[in-house]
């Protein structure tokens, strides 16, 4: 086994990180799915209102992408369609039976139309981009991490110790459908150093070393916008392998809920569409943020929808807008901090306590080394987004532009004296640069 050990990056200290108890979330009696959140789609409905579902049937797809289907979870009925402007698709509500009824269509013979079909395509991701990738496209190689390191994270060693046999399964299935090398990324010892079929390499829990596109940058980095290799997460290539093994459509997932916005810390068990109210199965207080991944490069989301497409991290934060007076004067001693700005630095922050506050406005880029601290990729992160700004294309190249992802500067927005969107504008680079490609 390969071993790599990063020195730049920084696990946050938060409180409410979740226990390891399975709470199993009853059935719901809807569920929903936004595509408007989806990364890169243009959708197409295969249904309206009114249409009869079951497990497995397509609801839609990406215009680009017709290939690749997004399917129901559950069965029952189309209950309502909701547009928003320009008649994007912000809302599919399927009520559900409860009959868990399986589509007719269904195969799980191991080839690349049945995956397709399945819907289970759609929980890849490919890099160059981190968008679902196109069905015509091969990867050079397949990513798996078995180690996430983001903030409320799941603890794969923990939840997957016994499902040692669906990921050996899913793994073969896709070396049967792409043939190509499989690299299976996890922590030091781990309890799937036994998996074959894979290339194993470890590092150590620094967060960003969790992130497939840091993974990449020290296995084999990206030369360019062509040099596609796909990435899913351990429990989808799981649920891939149990699928193909012909049992039960996979339409259940684990999802990691932490934060001081809630009491029941835990890993909930859900059907896949399941809103965040019938998740926690109480109504949440308007001083509480809701976010749709980890509290550093998730998205803000309503409780009466569900977690985003491929997200597994639901984070329920505590709001905080009080305005602190001459905070800038203070000593600090309670103010978390990864610089020498406050006294809590000399206390390696404990005691520290982290909110949502911005702590100033935006302001021109200030070139303080900061992001380098936390930037575990040979990237020269400021002048790459320097250069994003200006569309420069020619150096957004040369600075390694097709490496990135908007979640392996998530720390660069947290450290930024400048308080600029840095993950946006990374985002933007990559619209630019796929548009103009």
């Amino acid at each position: 086994m390969n071993s790599f050990k990063i020195t730049k990056g920084h696990n946050l200290k938060l409180s409410g990180a979740p226990s390891e108890t399975l709470v199993d979330v009853k059935v719901p009696s809807s569920i929903y799915f936004h595509p408007s959140s989806i990364k890169n789609i243009k959708t197409k409905l295969l249904i309206k209102e009114g249409d009869s579902v079951k497990v497995g049937s397509p609801l839609f797809y990406d215009k680009k992408n017709e290939k690749a289907l997004f399917v129901s979870t559950c069965s029952g009925k189309v209950k309502k369609i909701q547009f928003g402007p320009r008649r994007i698709v912000e809302v599919i509500e399927i009520e559900n039976d409860k009959k868990n009824t399986r589509s007719d269509s269904l195969k799980t013979d191991i080839n690349k139309e049945n995956f397709l079909k399945s819907g289970l395509w759609t929980y890849m991701r490919q890099k160059p981009y981190s968008k679902i990738p196109h069905y015509s496209i091969t990867p050079k190689s397949i990513y798996i991490s078995a180690m996430p390191t983001e903030p409320f994270a799941l603890n794969y060693e923990y939840l997957m110790k016994d499902d040692n046999h669906s990921i050996q399964s899913g793994i073969d299935t896709l070396k049967k459908i792409f043939d190509c090398e499989i690299n299976f990324i996890s922590s030091h010892n781990s309890i799937f150093s036994n998996l074959t079929n894979v290339n194993h390499y470890s590092f150590n829990s620094l967060h960003p070393a969790g992130n497939v596109g840091v993974q990449m940058h020290h296995i084999d980095p990206i030369k360019d916008g062509h040099d596609a290799r796909f990435y899913l997460s351990l429990q989808d290539l799981g649920r891939i392998g149990g699928y193909f093994d012909g049992g039960e459509y996979p339409n259940s997932r684990y999802i990691s809920i932490g934060g001081n916005g809630i009491t029941n810390q835990a890993i909930y068990k859900i059907l896949i569409g399941t809103s965040i109210q019938d998740t926690l199965g109480l109504d949440l207080s308007d001083d509480i943020e809701i976010i749709s991944g980890d509290v550093l490069s998730g998205k803000k989301i309503l409780q009466d929808k569900s977690l985003n497409f491929h997200d597994e991290v639901l984070s329920i934060i505590q709001n905080d807008n009080k305005r602190e007076f001459l905070g800038w004067l203070m000593p600090g001693f309670k103010k978390y901090t990864l610089t020498k700005t406050f006294f809590s630095r000399l206390l390696n922050n404990k005691g520290s306590e982290l909110s949502i506050k911005k702590n100033g406005s935006v302001r021109t880029i200030v070139p303080m080394g900061n992001w380098d601290k936390v930037m575990p990729m040979n990237i020269m992160s400021e002048y790459l987004v320097k250069n994003i700004l200006a569309n420069d294309i020619d150096m957004m190249e040369k600075l390694g532009i097709y490496e990135c992802s908007p979640e392996d500067f998530s720390l660069c927005s947290f450290v930024d004296a400048s308080k600029m969107d840095i993950m946006g504008v990374v985002q933007k680079g990559l619209d630019f640069i796929e548009m103009e490609g």
